[in-house]
């Protein structure tokens, strides 16, 4: 099978967790994680580690943490085409979370100058699948970018999947949705966000006619999809734990079902399959934790 291509940000995220209270001016105890992250870099890893021949390209400082980062996509089994940036430094990403809930601070870095430039065409177009995270879309270079793959894509046939990426962006900035989108995976406040409707049902029809298959993602909710204007909600699948950290559950939801499609699954099925790894992923830290076997 052809590789799986997608391209945006690899970045370190800082993930500092507390329970209960949080005493200000004063100390706090709680946990810190540090781990690679990135939403589209998170998506490569998932489906490189569900058997995906995968391709990955990014922007990185010419720096320590930019060059620990490209040897564990090689880790990972993804093949790497990344600049390292002479002057600007890779992006640490911290993350706050107090129970479920999270808040993420994006400050800039190389990845948020990845143009157009960088694109590695030839490495696009003889891949099978590209993914598009919409954080290249809230960016002047980074949008250059996106639309120079979509254009490759749509040049060469090839299929294309869309997660929008930040409900909060999205209300800020706006997000145009790109045309030939295939697969279009928003979570429930991207879907709400992007369509201004008031019910998850009625966001996905509207989504729905944009691309021809919608997946929103409810989380504990578990899925909706709506394949050409047929809505259909698959269950969501039960933790193996407590649940400790949401980050990157929405990217490894995204891998796993884009991975079971191109397997030749139907999107139900696809869907529960998703559904069962993001249920393992957040009940442990970090976006891409190491996950042991799942119990027969």
């Amino acid at each position: 099978m052809l590789p799986l291509f997608t391209f945006g940000d690899l970045v370190l995220d800082v993930v500092a967790r507390v329970e209960g209270h949080m005493d200000m001016d004063t100390d706090t105890e709680g946990e810190v994680r540090p781990a690679p992250g990135g939403s589209a870099a998170n998506f490569a890893v998932w489906a490189a580690r569900l058997g995906a021949a995968v391709r990955f390209a990014g922007r990185v400082g010419d720096d320590m943490l930019g060059r620990a980062l490209v040897a564990d996509l090689r880790r990972e089994r993804v093949e790497p085409f990344v600049v390292h940036d002479p002057e600007r430094p890779t992006a640490v990403l911290v993350l706050f979370a107090q129970g479920t809930q999270r808040h993420m601070m994006v400050p800039r870095g190389a990845n948020h100058h990845f143009s157009a430039a960088d694109v590695p065409e030839e490495a696009l177009r003889t891949a099978g699948w590209l993914h598009v995270t919409g954080y290249s879309f809230f960016w002047e270079a980074t949008t250059t970018a996106a639309e120079r793959a979509l254009d490759l894509a749509r040049e060469a046939g090839i299929p294309v999947s869309f997660d929008p990426s930040s409900a909060g962006f999205i209300r800020r900035r706006g997000l145009k949705l790109p045309a030939g989108v295939q697969v279009m995976l928003p979570n429930l406040d991207e879907a709400l966000a992007l369509t201004g409707a008031a019910t998850p049902e009625a966001a996905a029809l509207r989504l729905g006619e944009t691309a021809p298959l919608v997946a929103v993602k409810l989380g504990p909710e578990g899925a909706l999809l709506c394949e050409q204007g047929r809505l259909t909600h698959v269950p969501p699948a039960v933790p193996d734990g407590p649940v400790l950290d949401t980050t990157g559950a929405g990217d490894c939801w995204g891998a796993a079902f884009i991975t079971a499609l191109r397997d030749g699954l139907e999107p139900g099925a696809a869907a529960v399959i998703a559904n069962r790894l993001a249920a393992r992923v957040v009940a442990r830290m970090g976006a891409r934790p190491a996950l042991p076997a799942p119990r027969a």
